[in-house]
């Protein structure tokens, strides 16, 4: 594909770059929209990509929809589509809700009327800012000019490791937890280090256990944190408001002064974290940079386990296997790492006693999570980006620098009135930027906003403009 000319080009077609498709094209039909992704079919990012059925939805059904205008869509596809009984309580396989947000784009580029789309099979480059234009260079040498360009990366592979003696030559070592090679040809009784706790660790212990793992799972992580499991919870009011703390300590405080008095009426603190989730980007956008920083170093892992919950059955899961002794959670560091022909040896350092241990390990895996630094992701566009002075890394080092529409912030500070990020790479911004109900909202408002730019910028071009209309 050579100097195809779209109106709107996405560079990513995970669940952020195909919604972000679907709501421009039910506001403007007649819009030009292409979608470049590395892969073939739409909506399947890293979570909704896996093989595994054992690997759920974090969120009940009745809660997933992809259409902030219609809460009860996903509900309603899946109670036709699924082949069981699902209630609104239901946690899905995240296959199936891969196919859910294919279905939406399908269903609407296959209207009459529907405007010019197209996915493109491929991966972006570098993009040049014309006069007139965006021109975005893919890796086989093809280019696009796009009026507006939308980054939906979504998350990128783990750093790699900082321990001594391994490298990521080592051959035990798996840099990437969603790669092939994660779970291949480890001894059935073997043993295996997840390192990193959160929602990812608990990803390959399922999958272990779906493949009849009978080995070892020793899960590492500083704090030895586990995500908390989701159990049924009243509605608790919102407590949070303009005259509530503006720092970490005050606000802990009274997260902690509404846990107690929901316990003291039968509840517990899933009810309160919950009732936060509403106003959690406006307390964010409330903290100085200071106490932004203090949240990251004190309370965020804390934060997180207790937010991201994982399904009941995974919780049962988890607890199974620790119960079973089949897996051990450890709170510490990895202080060395040797390997051998036929295992790895990695010393352990507890965080409470100090003591170490030397563990014999088949497969180390990283776990511990997407890298966020834009300085050390190994991603030829955002280094391009970065190179070029189009982009800047936010200043806790969380994402891109954007403003409140998403829109790219350059090396002089300006933002860009062509380049914008939906997903997890306005993370510094928004902090809550990775679920379905957060990444549907900026979708929706993203499309409403560069509708408005192109009818602004080109009338005759745009000649009718939908309402946002639910498929």
């Amino acid at each position: 594909m050579s100097n195809a000319k779209f109106d709107v080009v996405i560079v990513g077609g995970g669940f952020s770059g195909t919604l972000s498709a679907v709501q421009l094209l039910l506001r403007a039909p007649n819009l030009s929209v292409a979608v470049v992704d590395k892969g073939s079919i739409p909506g399947r990012g890293v979570a909704y990509r896996t093989k595994y059925s054992c690997h759920l939805l974090n969120v009940p059904a009745g809660s997933m929809s992809a259409l902030p205008q219609e809460p009860d869509h996903f509900l309603r596809w899946a109670q036709a589509n699924f082949g069981a009984p699902v209630q609104a309580t239901s946690f899905l396989p995240r296959a199936f809700y891969g196919r859910y947000i294919g279905s939406i784009l399908e269903e609407i580029t296959g209207r009459k009327g529907a405007g010019n789309f197209q996915w493109v099979h491929g991966e972006v480059s570098s993009i040049t800012q014309r006069q007139s234009h965006i021109e975005v260079q893919l890796t086989n040498g093809g280019t696009l000019d796009s009026q507006f360009v939308v980054l939906a990366a979504g998350n990128f592979p783990p750093a790699n490791l900082k321990i001594p003696g391994l490298s990521a030559d080592s051959q035990r070592y798996v840099r990437s937890p969603w790669s092939e090679a994660a779970l291949r040809e480890i001894p059935s009784t073997g043993s295996v280090l997840l390192i990193g706790s959160g929602l990812t660790s608990v990803d390959l212990a399922v999958s272990l256990k779906s493949e009849n793992f009978a080995g070892h799972i020793h899960i590492l992580s500083r704090r030895g944190l586990m995500p908390q499991t989701h159990r049924e919870a009243v509605q608790w009011p919102q407590f949070w408001d303009e005259q509530s703390p503006r720092n970490i300590r005050g606000l802990v405080g009274l997260v902690r002064e509404q846990i107690r008095t929901s316990q003291l009426s039968g509840g517990d603190w899933r009810e309160v974290i919950d009732s936060l989730r509403p106003v959690t980007q406006n307390i964010w956008q409330c903290l100085s940079l200071t106490e932004r920083r203090r949240f990251l170093r004190h309370a965020r892992a804390y934060w997180e386990v207790h937010r991201h919950r994982v399904a009941p059955e995974i919780g049962d899961t988890i607890a199974k296997l620790v119960q079973d002794g089949q897996a051990t959670i450890h709170a510490g560091r990895v202080t060395n790492y040797r390997e051998f022909p036929d295992h790895a040896e990695v010393d352990l350092r507890d965080r409470k006693t100090r003591a170490q241990r030397t563990l014999q390990i088949d497969r180390v895996i990283n776990c511990t999570g997407p890298e966020t630094d834009c300085r050390r992701i190994d991603d030829p566009l955002i280094k391009n980006l970065l190179a070029n002075g189009l982009a800047r890394p936010d200043p806790l080092f969380l994402g891109l620098d954007v403003d409140a529409n998403g829109a790219l912030i350059d090396s002089e500070g300006a933002p860009s009135a062509a380049l914008f990020v939906v997903g997890p790479a306005r993370k510094g911004f928004l902090w809550e930027t990775i679920a379905v109900p957060e990444l549907r909202m900026q979708a929706s408002e993203l499309a409403e906003h560069l509708v408005r730019m192109f009818d602004a910028y080109f009338p005759q071009d745009l000649a009718t403009v939908a309402p946002a209309e639910a498929t």
